[in-house]
C-alpha cells in the first residue's frame, strides 16, 4: 500500500519520543540517528524511512503546506479566523504573526532536521557490502531529498545556512552564514541532477510514495522556475532548464493525465480519480499514470493499526474536506474558495464541482445540496377568543390559532455560481393547505440570501395537497462561493473501515502530472516564445490538461482546444488545476512582487463585490488579505525564527521582521 515500510517508520517515531531538548541548535541536531562507525544494508534503509518523514510532520504535509503556510493567495482561505485567534496556525495564517511564533520554528526544524538525516546516510552510504544498484537507489534518494528540503527552505525563508556536514563534525560552533539564495538553488540542482541518473523508475518501484525518476525531472522543472523568476531572478537560463527538465518527463511517455473515472467511482469525473486515490493510499489503483511523487502518510491510529502506536499527522479530508458533523466522516469544512478562485472557472469545467462541493454531507452522511432547505409555514388565521380589559381600557388580547395544511415538504433547485432560486420541487404534498390563508416559504440553508419571491401554488382541491410552488423572482445570494467547502479531498472515499475523527492517512500529491505539462508550456512561452506566446508545443501541452478538465480525451482535438497561449493563460490555468495543493502562493511570488500585490488587490475587490453569508465569514476571508496588503514585501517571505537568530549570530533577519 504505501513503499516506506511502517515497521521502520514506526522504529523512527519510537525513537524520537525519546530525544530530549537541547540547549545547541536543535534544528542542526541529527533527530534521529547518530553517525556509525559500522553500519549496514538494513540500517541504511531504515535511515532512509528517517529522512522521508519529515514529509509527514504537521508543518510539511500533514496541514502546514496546503494549509497555514499557503496563505498569501488568491484561491482560498481558512473561514474559522478571526482577529481574536491566538493559536500558531492562525496567526501565521493570518499574517499576524512574528518571528517568535511557533509554526515558523517548528517549521525550520522539521526543514533541517531532513537535512541532517540525510547528511547521515550520505555520510555512511558506502559503507555496507550490498548490492551497487541499490547503493545507488538509496543514495539519489536521500539526495533528492536533502535538496528538496533545501527548496523549501530557501523558497519560503530566502537565504539560509546551507548544511551538507554532519553536526557531529561541527565541534562547539553553530554560528553557521547564511548562503546567497542563487549558491543554494545552484545546489539544490547540482544535487537532483545527480539523483536522477541514481534512482528507480516508477515503472520498477511501483509506486508513487517513493522517490523514482520522473519525479526528480519533475521536481527540477519546479526548482528551475523558481529559480528563474523572482526573487532569485536567474531568468533564461534557469527556464531552458527548467523546459528540458519537463519536455525530459513528458518524453519518457510514462505519464499521463487521468483520461477516465476511477474505476471503483464511474460517475466521478477523471479530474477526481487522483485525489480519490490519495484518499486511499492509492491502494485499489496505483495511480502511477498521473501521479508521480507522493507525502505518505501513516495510518490514523484506529482499526486495523490502533496498536501500533504511529503518529498521525495528516488532516486532508478533517479540515480541507466536505463539511460534516458525523463521527464517522467528520470535517469541519473551514476551507473556502475565494471568489477570484470560483469566476476562473468557465461554464461546463468539471474541475470547479469537485474542487468546490455542491453539497455537505449531514450526521448521517447523507449529501445535503447547498441551498436546497425548504422550511414550509402553514397559513393560519388568527380569531379573537376573549379580551382583558382592565379599567375598561382592554390590555390583552387572547387569540385561537387556526393553521391550515401540514406535512408538506419541498427542496429548492439553487444556481451553485449565482445563488438565484431557479425553481422549488414538492416532496412531499402534506394536506389541509388552502390558498387563503396561503402556506409561507423560506430558503434556510446555507444563506439567508435576498430578493426570492414566491409565485403561485396548486392544489390538490380535494386533500389540499401541495402540488407544486412556481418562482415570481429568483433573488440572489441563496448560495455563496464562501459557503462551498474546499473538496478536493474527501472522507466519503476513505477505506478505514474505523474513522478518526480528528486526522486521517491521505497522501499528499507534492508533484504530478499536470503540473509538469503546465510547467513545460510556461518554459516554452518563455525560452522559445521569447515571453510573449507559447509556440505549438506550448499551446499541446496547455490544452492536455484543458480537454482533460472538460471531460474531452486529453491527447485529442477537443471543441475547447485554444490557438494562442500567454502568460495570463498559464498563470489562470495553474490556479483552476493545481489550486490548494500548495503551489500557489509560490507561483504568485516567482511571478513577481507587483503580480503578487496584484492578484490580492484583485481578491480583495471581488470579496467587496460578492455575498458573504455572514459577517464573520466576510472578516475572515479579509482578515489575511488586509494584512497581506499593509506589507507585502515583508510577507513575501517567513521571518527566520528568533530562536534560530539568538543560537547562531551569523544569521540576519529577514526585511520588515
Amino acid at each position: 500500500m504505501k513503499n516506506i515500510n511502517k515497521t521502520t517508520t514506526f522504529l523512527f517515531f519510537s525513537f524520537i519520543c525519546l530525544i530530549s531538548a537541547c540547549k545547541k541548535d536543535i534544528s542542526l541536531d541529527p533527530l534521529n540517528f547518530q553517525t556509525s562507525d559500522k553500519t549496514n544494508e538494513a540500517q541504511l534503509t531504515n535511515q532512509l524511512a528517517g529522512v522521508y518523514s519529515s514529509l509527514q510532520a504537521e508543518q510539511l504535509y500533514g496541514w502546514g503546506m496546503w494549509g497555514y503556510f499557503s496563505t498569501g493567495n488568491d484561491e482560498g482561505f481558512n473561514s474559522g479566523l478571526s482577529a481574536t485567534n491566538t493559536t500558531t496556525q492562525a496567526l501565521t495564517e493570518a499574517f499576524r504573526s512574528s518571528s517568535d511564533d511557533a509554526s515558523y520554528l517548528n517549521l525550520w526544524k522539521a526543514l533541517y532536521a531532513g537535512v541532517e538525516r540525510a547528511n547521515i546516510l550520505l555520510s555512511v552510504i558506502n559503507q555496507p557490502v550490498m548490492n551497487e544498484t541499490k547503493r545507488a537507489n538509496i543514495k539519489g534518494q536521500a539526495l533528492f531529498l536533502r535538496a528538496y528540503y533545501f527548496y523549501l527552505l530557501v523558497n519560503n525563508f530566502g537565504d539560509v545556512p546551507y548544511k551538507t556536514t554532519l553536526t557531529s563534525n561541527s565541534g562547539t560552533s553553530f554560528d553557521i552564514p547564511e548562503t546567497p539564495t542563487k549558491n543554494i538553488y545552484d545546489s539544490i540542482i547540482m544535487d537532483m541532477t545527480a539523483a536522477d541518473s541514481l534512482v528507480q523508475t516508477i515503472s520498477q518501484v511501483q509506486s508513487t510514495t517513493t522517490v523514482t525518476q520522473t519525479a526528480v525531472e519533475g521536481m527540477l522543472a519546479r526548482v528551475c522556475l523558481s529559480a528563474a523568476g523572482s526573487p532569485n531572478n536567474g531568468g533564461q537560463v534557469y527556464y531552458q532548464k527548467a523546459l528540458n527538465w519537463a519536455e525530459k518527463v513528458i518524453q519518457r511517455n510514462v505519464h499521463s493525465l487521468n483520461s477516465s473515472s476511477h474505476p471503483q467511482y464511474p460517475n466521478t469525473p477523471a479530474y477526481a480519480r487522483l485525489f480519490i486515490n490519495n484518499m486511499q493510499d492509492n491502494f485499489v489503483d496505483k495511480n502511477l499514470t498521473e501521479g508521480m511523487w507522493d507525502a505518505a502518510f501513516l495510518s490514523n491510529g484506529v482499526g486495523s493499526y490502533a496498536g501500533l502506536g504511529y503518529l498521525a499527522t495528516q488532516q486532508l479530508g478533517v479540515l480541507m474536506g466536505i463539511t460534516c458533523p458525523s463521527t464517522t466522516l467528520r470535517s469541519t469544512g473551514i476551507y473556502r474558495p475565494y471568489p477570484t478562485l470560483a469566476n476562473l472557472y468557465g461554464a461546463g469545467d468539471l474541475r470547479k464541482d469537485w474542487v468546490m462541493s455542491s453539497y455537505t454531507l449531514d450526521s448521517n452522511a447523507n449529501k445535503i445540496p447547498l441551498g436546497s432547505k425548504v422550511v414550509i409555514t402553514p397559513g393560519r388565521t388568527l380569531k379573537v377568543r376573549d379580551t382583558i380589559f382592565q379599567n375598561g381600557v382592554p390590555i390583552k388580547i387572547n387569540y385561537d390559532t387556526t393553521y391550515y395544511g401540514s406535512g408538506a415538504t419541498a427542496v429548492a433547485n439553487v444556481d451553485i455560481n449565482t445563488g438565484a432560486v431557479l425553481s422549488i420541487t414538492v416532496t412531499n404534498g402534506g394536506s389541509g393547505y388552502v390558498n387563503s390563508p396561503s402556506p409561507s416559504l423560506t430558503i434556510s440553508f446555507p444563506s439567508p440570501g435576498k430578493n426570492f419571491k414566491l409565485g403561485t401554488m396548486t392544489l390538490n382541491p380535494t386533500t389540499g395537497a401541495i402540488l407544486s410552488f412556481s418562482v415570481a423572482t429568483q433573488g440572489t445570494g441563496y448560495v455563496t462561493t464562501f459557503d462551498r467547502p474546499v473538496a478536493k479531498w474527501r472522507r466519503e472515499y476513505e477505506m478505514n473501515i474505523t474513522k478518526s475523527t480528528t486526522v486521517t492517512s491521505s497522501n499528499f500529491p507534492i508533484i504530478r502530472y499536470a503540473d509538469v505539462l503546465l510547467m513545460a508550456a510556461e518554459a516554452d512561452l518563455q525560452v522559445r516564445g521569447g515571453g510573449g506566446t507559447a509556440t505549438a508545443a506550448g499551446v499541446e501541452y496547455y490544452n492536455q490538461v484543458k480537454r482533460r478538465a472538460y471531460g474531452y480525451d486529453p491527447k485529442s482535438v477537443s471543441p475547447v482546444d485554444v490557438p494562442v497561449v500567454t502568460m495570463d493563460s498559464i498563470m489562470a490555468e495553474r490556479s483552476r488545476e493545481l489550486c490548494f495543493e500548495g503551489v500557489r502562493r509560490n507561483d504568485l511570488k516567482r511571478w513577481g512582487l507587483s503580480v503578487m500585490i496584484n492578484a490580492i488587490n484583485n481578491l480583495k475587490t471581488a470579496i467587496g463585490n460578492s455575498n458573504a453569508p455572514t459577517s464573520a465569514i466576510l472578516t475572515s476571508s479579509l482578515l489575511g488579505v488586509n494584512n497581506f496588503l499593509s506589507n507585502p514585501q515583508k510577507f513575501s517571505l517567513y521571518p527566520i525564527p528568533s530562536a534560530e537568530l539568538a543560537l547562531e549570530g551569523a544569521l540576519s533577519q529577514n526585511p520588515g521582521w
